[in-house]
């Protein structure tokens, strides 16, 4: 006997699949140009899917294009270390999503990309309320290896709160 549990997971398992699809066309379509707002709608759609860190941390992508990325956190209290200002960690993780995100459109959305090395150097302090965002930018982009330069900024201030360098390996 089927439940509606059980069709709402077949139906968010179809979806997801569908889903995984579509994510990949868009990356490869940010090869040439940047995402629309629809189409980045389906991108964040893949992420609250898609079983990740991102999706635990809250992560949402307001840019993806050839050479840039930006994404976007709220900053809550699941980030903060015990001092109540946001955890080192979280600003590693978002320059590590938009880098390797940026460096997997930019080596053409074809073959996985790792990073090899993330520096990250903590300037401001956020704490619970704030938002973050994320831009990435290339400093270098070669056949095998990328490095990017990812600003943390503060969205109301503008004010720059981290910086990380990260750098990636393409596969294959």
């Amino acid at each position: 006997m089927s439940t509606a549990s059980d069709n709402a997971t077949a139906d968010d398992s179809e979806r997801g699949a569908e889903i995984v699809l579509q994510f990949l066309e868009l990356s490869r379509t940010a090869t040439e140009r940047p995402l629309s707002e629809e189409e980045l709608g389906t991108v964040n759609e893949f992420l609250r899917l898609h079983p990740s860190l991102d999706r635990s941390l809250g992560v949402t992508y307001l840019a993806v294009e050839p050479q840039r990325m930006v994404i976007r956190l709220e900053v809550t209290e699941a980030h903060q270390q015990p001092w109540g200002v946001t955890n080192g960690g979280v600003y590693a993780c978002l320059g590590e999503t938009a880098a390797s995100m940026a460096s997997f459109v930019a080596a053409g959305a074809q073959t996985p990309v790792m990073g090899t090395s993330n520096k990250t150097d903590f300037l401001r302090p956020t704490r619970p309320g704030d938002v973050i965002v994320s831009t990435a930018t290339p400093e270098h982009v070669g056949r095998t290896s990328h490095l990017w330069r990812v600003e943390h900024r503060a969205e109301a201030t503008g004010k720059l709160c981290a910086l990380t360098y990260l750098k990636t390996t393409v596969q294959g």
